[in-house]
């Protein structure tokens, strides 16, 4: 038996207690301080006959002859070309009626918005690889610039695709990140129709700070307008709401404040989660802002503070490692970003840069034109960077974020770390401790399906 490369240990609150969990198979469980000295040092021997039957029972201790990369390998080759589900970002426009400070767009050039035209492409290209895909469920997000700028347009599409799934007998889904500023009955209901699973709303702080930071274009603040959707929102109780709060270096203490504020407005944030994003100053348009980010090391501690005042102040916040064989989606085949003018990207924070153009869609619905960047992007392999190969996060992490990589190297190929090391200690002492409140016994093995953390995929 050997132990297997993906152990991870977290020293929990209390000194006298580690936290074994391993990031592979999500399996979790507190251990003395002896038995993670042994884990640290390869002493298998000293490790006790019970020790033993639970950490082969739990993964913790493997075969000689498994070799996990190749399992790992396996997974991520199935997901990234898996083709049940098939995702779409639209860019409805690139323009905005706010002017935040850290927007990754930028403002240089004159905004695109989609036509019917466009839209009509987009949907032709939507459809068709459904079709050639044998997709079961396709899922359209709405995103811009401020997409209800061009709200008709987003009907648009989402009828005529919510249509060609009723047809197929495909499931239909949509979903919106917005400012919310534009938002009203008529529109939330009418993205209720189509089966919009997830509104996305940002705050940035409260009253004085969010209005420096997301202001409209006549410099007038947006957040009496952003509280007013959110209560629009609890109100209708038709569609998730998720509240999105971007935090530096700048605004940091002032989302603590945020949080307080909400959980004393009256609005039932049952109804509601929350998220944390955390600013980034890599691309072109925000490489100005980098000296305000938050470094790598600080995000974990920053986060675990957050989720639990966020869960104090009554949003549903439950937090577990998740596993991640690829970081995020757009690595798949089946999963990409489309510009207003028919250009598709992977990321949308790519979209305008004309090197990470990926293809087009043409006047007959077809992506044309695949550029390089495309194939590149695609045989993206973790396993073949030697940081990534070796890394006990990898199965939680999937290789880091492409755009990161770029941004530090030049290339989609290298280690794109953003939000892993460090976080994922604090998500397992978070978990722990949830299930510890629980009065589960976290002694033993977690008592979730699967273990903690550990995904469907």
């Amino acid at each position: 038996m050997k132990l297997s490369k993906y152990n991870l240990l977290v020293q929990s609150n209390d000194d006298d207690q580690y936290i074994l969990f391993n990031t592979f198979n999500g399996n979790c469980m507190m251990i003395s301080p002896n038995v993670a000295h042994a884990i640290e040092q390869n002493n298998l021997e000293s490790l006790t006959k019970e020790d033993t039957e639970l950490f082969t029972q739990t993964g913790v201790l493997i075969q000689n002859n498994v070799e996990e990369d190749k399992i790992y390998s396996y997974m991520h080759s199935r997901e990234k070309h898996a083709s049940t589900h098939l995702a779409a970002t639209v860019l409805l426009t690139e323009s905005c009626n706010l002017r935040c400070t850290y927007c990754f767009q930028g403002h240089d050039t004159p905004p695109m918005t989609m036509d019917v035209g466009q839209a009509d492409r987009f949907i032709s290209f939507l459809t068709s690889s459904a079709k050639i895909n044998g997709s079961k469920h396709v899922s359209v997000l709405l995103f811009g610039g401020e997409p209800l700028v061009n709200i008709e347009i987003g009907f648009h599409i989402l009828s005529k695709v919510k249509e060609f799934c009723e047809q197929n007998e495909m499931v239909f889904s949509s979903s919106i990140i917005t400012n919310g500023t534009l938002l009203n009955e008529n529109i939330i209901n009418k993205l209720h129709e189509f089966n919009c699973k997830m509104i996305q709303v940002t705050l940035d702080g409260v009253k004085e700070i969010h209005d420096t930071r997301r202001m409209f274009a006549n410099g007038k603040g947006s957040f009496d307008d952003t509280i007013n959707a959110l209560k629009l929102l609890k109100d209708n109780g038709k569609i998730h709401t998720v509240v999105r709060v971007n935090i530096d270096k700048t605004n940091l203490q002032d989302t603590y404040q945020l949080l307080e504020y909400l959980g004393r407005s009256g609005i039932d944030l049952t109804k509601f989660t929350v998220d944390f994003g955390i600013v980034r100053g890599e691309t072109s348009a925000c490489a100005g802002y980098s000296s305000k980010c938050l470094s790598e090391s600080e995000i974990g501690g920053v986060l675990y503070d957050l989720w639990n005042l966020a869960e104090k102040q009554g949003f549903k916040y439950k937090i577990r490692p998740m596993r991640k064989t690829m970081y995020c989606g757009l690595y798949s085949n089946n999963q990409f970003t489309v510009a207003p003018n028919c250009d598709v990207y992977k990321c949308w924070e790519h979209v305008g840069q004309k090197e990470h153009l990926m293809g087009r869609i043409d006047d007959n619905g077809n992506l044309s034109n695949l550029t390089y960047a495309f194939y590149d992007w695609m045989s993206v392999d973790p396993l073949k960077n030697e940081e990534c190969s070796e890394c006990v996060y990898l199965p939680v992490c999937g290789g880091g974020c492409g755009v990161v990589s770029y941004n530090e190297s030049g290339t989609y190929h290298s280690k794109g770390c953003f939000k892993i090391k460090g976080t994922v200690e604090k998500q397992v002492l978070k978990y722990v401790e949830d299930m510890t409140n629980a009065n589960i016994d976290s002694q033993n093995n977690c008592t979730c399906e699967g273990g903690c953390g550990k995904s469907d995929s």
